[in-house]
């Protein structure tokens, strides 16, 4: 889940860091997903995480993959 200290600055830092040949994204990587959802389980939208488009097209394609194979939830707090 997002947190406060997080800001655009530093997640556009991890998603740059990540893209270094030799460093695949990948959807195993629940640590990196999990900074683009927020409290309810929703994808944080571009506008508010400041990446670019296809930064961040593969951020939601990974985030999908990853809810798909049951590392990360669809809802979080409802029952």
């Amino acid at each position: 889940m997002i947190k406060a200290s997080l800001d655009v600055n530093s997640l556009q830092d991890v998603i740059k860091n990540k893209n270094e040949p030799g460093k695949d994204l990948s959807y195993k990587d629940i640590t990196l997903l999990s900074n683009f959802i927020s409290d309810n389980g929703k994808i944080i939208p571009r506008r508010n995480t400041g990446l670019k488009a296809k930064e961040y097209n593969k951020i939601t394609k990974l985030i999908k993959q990853a809810r798909i194979v049951a590392l990360l939830p669809f809802l979080i707090g409802k029952y």
